[in-house]
């Protein structure tokens, strides 16, 4: 890898002017890219090729990691990225390989440059010329349609249903094929069976809220594979073991996109309230990454997590329908019920060193609180970071390297879906199906991580 970055990728190569790479020379590149075996090589390698000021480059990394479109999520997201590049032919290419490939994640990216099948059929439209029939072409080859009328049709059902034909995804990934998930499943790991499962609500499963609840979305079916999560969220000891060892410090298997020599250690390590025991909390998205990345995990899609926590039927908590005031650790445990929001505010705004005296319990420690797969703690005591942007509820792909914080802090790109809610939420927030959302570069006291293997 480093031989393959210092000859084609290093920025400094490209500070000076150079000609195009030949044809042996992106002969070469490619083969060098196919030799690649390791997800955390490739994702680094797309991460690089992504913002590479030569549009040649950035190609010719497409055409080798096409091979690995099927398995590893970096070479799918690197190819949704480049549908949106300045050169017309990187974008033709990525289209077509999308449609070779039949990549549902870039549907939604294809649709936004030429819009639906809808609007061609029911309005006159001029022809724009060569990108405009690519992309055409690509989405057919996406939803297995003949024509524009036969993908109007799939395109309805897209709308009604948030599924993509079979035979393609939608914003879904998975790291290993599932019939390679390790065996037998690890202990502190619960098989998820593939199928189909219900997400989201219908406004008549919200009872007397005190605010709207708007941040769910409407119930509908969905499909996952296989896949491994953990049992119980990352504690506080396992996260730390980590944090003060060597790996942290090497950011070796780190986000690319980290900032440079970030400490991983906690930042609530002194507040004896979390302990050894509790879930790992004031962590950002990053030390959730990193520590994933360093034992062979990732953290879950927000459909990977909401399946988890809801089963094929969709219960709205992981016990089932009712909520039980005593199955978790809520609002209501550490401070009473809130009257209202401004109680809710204003009991929250009393946190000091001292106030409440117990903040996020041990893991483990509701026997109630386990969803039908047997994974337990899904909602309370803390919010879990996935690897969902709550925008685009597209993977996360954090790229504020270089940018001062006032040109990313508010961005919808660095907004990430938290689920589960915690010791600090409310009986609103602390369902299987809401959608928490906080900047992703944050280290509170209320949000860990669990991880997964697919």
């Amino acid at each position: 890898m480093n031989g393959l970055v210092e000859r084609f990728l290093a920025p400094e190569v490209w500070q000076t002017s150079r000609e195009p790479l030949t044809g042996e020379e992106r002969a070469e590149l490619r083969e060098a890219i196919a030799a690649l075996r390791h997800p955390m090589v490739i994702e680094e390698l797309c991460a690089m090729a992504a913002t590479h000021p030569r549009a040649d480059v950035r190609l010719t990394v497409l055409e080798g990691v096409e091979p690995f479109m099927a398995t590893l999520p970096a070479a799918r997201e690197f190819l949704v990225w480049l549908l949106g590049d300045d050169e017309d032919f990187v974008v033709f290419s990525a289209a077509k390989i999308a449609g070779r490939h039949r990549i549902g994640e870039a549907y939604e990216e294809l649709l936004h440059i030429t819009g639906p099948a809808e609007a061609g059929l029911l309005r006159s439209t001029k022809p724009v010329g060569i990108g405009a029939a690519v992309v055409a072409k690509a989405m057919d080859a996406i939803l297995g349609a003949e024509d524009r009328a036969a993908r109007l049709q799939l395109e309805r059902e897209h709308t009604r249903t948030g599924q993509l034909p079979e035979g393609c995804a939608l914003g879904e990934h998975w790291d290993y094929d599932p019939e390679n998930l390790p065996r037998p499943v690890p202990e502190d790991m619960v098989l998820i069976p593939g199928g189909d499962f219900v997400v989201g609500i219908g406004m008549d499963d919200v009872t007397h809220p005190l605010y709207d609840v708007d941040d769910a979305v409407p119930r509908q079916v969905r499909h996952l594979p296989d896949f491994l999560i953990d049992r119980h969220p990352v504690t506080n000891a396992e996260y730390d073991a980590w944090a003060n060892g060597p790996l942290a410090a090497e950011h070796a298997l780190c986000h690319p996109d980290e900032p440079e020599d970030k400490d991983h250690r906690r930042g609530i390590v002194g507040d004896a309230r979390f302990g050894p025991d509790h879930p790992a909390t004031g962590v950002d998205w990053y030390d959730a990454y990193a520590y994933l990345a360093h034992i062979g995990k990732r953290l879950p899609t927000e459909l990977e997590w909401e399946k988890a926590a809801r089963g094929e039927n969709g219960s709205l908590y992981p016990w089932g329908d009712t909520f039980d005031p005593d199955a978790l650790r809520w609002f209501g445990a550490s401070f009473g019920p809130a009257q209202s929001l401004e109680h809710w505010r204003d009991t929250l705004s009393t946190f000091d060193e001292t106030t409440p005296a117990v903040t996020t319990v041990p893991v483990g420690t509701h026997p109630k609180n386990v969803s039908s797969y047997g994974v337990a703690d899904l909602v309370g005591n803390c919010w879990e970071w996935t690897d969902t942007n709550f925008f685009t509820r597209d993977r996360m792909k954090p790229m504020i390297s270089g940018r001062p914080r006032t040109e990313w802090a508010t961005a919808e790109e660095t907004s990430v879906v938290i689920r589960g809610g915690a010791w600090t939420s409310m009986r609103e927030q602390v369902t299987a199906y809401f959608r928490g959302k906080d900047l992703f570069t944050d280290r509170h006291n209320e949000i860990g991580f669990r991880g997964v293997i697919r």
